[in-house]
């Protein structure tokens, strides 16, 4: 073989071998949704204080959008899920109802996104904006995009296109606004899911007295022989667990507990459970399923131990009697 046939030869298996791992690549699950600030300003609103994403999708410039933006992500590979349909199966379940009140916490309750978000384990969410501009006998499309991590719900990047004049369908126009940016606007995302699986998501934990509960986290508890304030004996787990250690107490109290910027593996390996599950296999993980082990844990010391999620990342745990 010929040194320019063995170059051909080594460029076509590095070529290969490139689109194998391309092929293999995890990619997010990601849901779309209509801006929390466009919902506002357009007035789908549930008593003017928080957007009504079913109100929204009921516009049928907004329903276009999202549908387009939907089937352009997924046709790029990525894991999509409908809004519309998850807001219909959650309500029908009665799904919504998902509040905990105790007298020490009021009421903690769950909105729409956040339900939906967890329910589908979504990694990432996608807002979308945009205004129809008339244009003489044509309209124009202006278009906005941005990703939020669905766990600590920080806005990551954003990208605006529009469209040209033309008197063709939105749906159409919204095509040809994305098509601007939507390679670098995945590239960016494919980035910040490589790096929460290097580095864990981000979320926070609040955990909460309440009345009837023997204990506050200032009192004295006993351990495998060691004794030391319950905060500090649940703030020891946190470092342990969190990815390189990675949590902040943002509040402390006799009462309250909060950690910010708790950093918790995206994969983890469950436990054999019933019915034909195998001990060790790999799923995606929540902040719920993270703080699972010490939520179990609390109960050693006579309380009652509720734990309620917010959205992917965020969960309170409530100390009661038993």
């Amino acid at each position: 073989m010929n040194i320019k046939k063995l170059l051909l030869s080594l460029l076509l298996l590095v070529a290969t071998g490139i689109s194998l791992c391309a092929a293999d690549a995890k990619k997010p699950k990601i849901m779309v949704f209509p801006a929390d600030d466009w919902c506002m300003r357009k007035g789908y609103t549930i008593d003017g204080k928080m957007p009504d994403y079913e109100k929204a999708l009921q516009d049928p410039d907004m329903d276009g959008a999202v549908a387009v933006m939907g089937d352009i992500m997924a046709e790029m590979g990525y894991e999509m899920f409908s809004l519309k349909q998850e807001l219909k199966q959650i309500h029908t379940e009665g799904a919504y109802d998902m509040a905990v009140t105790s007298k020490a916490d009021g009421m903690v309750q769950e909105s729409d996104r956040d339900l939906v978000t967890r329910t589908v384990a979504a990694d990432f969410i996608v807002e979308l904006s945009l205004d129809n501009k008339p244009f003489g006998a044509r309209r124009t499309i202006e278009f906005k995009a941005q990703t939020i991590d669905a766990a600590s719900r920080k806005i990551l990047h954003g990208d605006i296109g529009s469209s040209s004049a033309s008197s063709a369908p939105v749906p159409v126009l919204v095509k040809e606004a994305v098509g601007g940016f939507i390679d670098n606007f995945c590239h960016k995302i494919d980035l910040a899911f490589t790096n929460i699986e290097q580095n864990g998501r981000e979320g926070s934990i609040v955990f909460k007295i309440a009345d009837d509960c023997p204990l506050c986290f200032e009192d004295e508890v006993s351990v495998d022989g060691e004794r030391g304030e319950l905060a500090e004996y649940i703030t020891y787990w946190l470092e342990e667990h969190a990815i390189d250690g990675n949590c902040s107490l943002n509040q402390k109290s006799r009462e309250t507990l909060r950690y910010d910027q708790v950093r918790f593996p995206l994969f983890a390996a469950v436990a054999a459970g019933g019915f034909g599950s195998k001990k060790g296999k790999v799923k995606s993980q929540t902040m719920e399923s993270f703080v699972s082990p010490i939520a179990r844990d609390l109960a050693r010391f006579n309380v009652s131990v509720t734990t309620v999620p917010i959205g992917q990342g965020s969960v309170y745990i409530v100390l009661g009697g038993r």
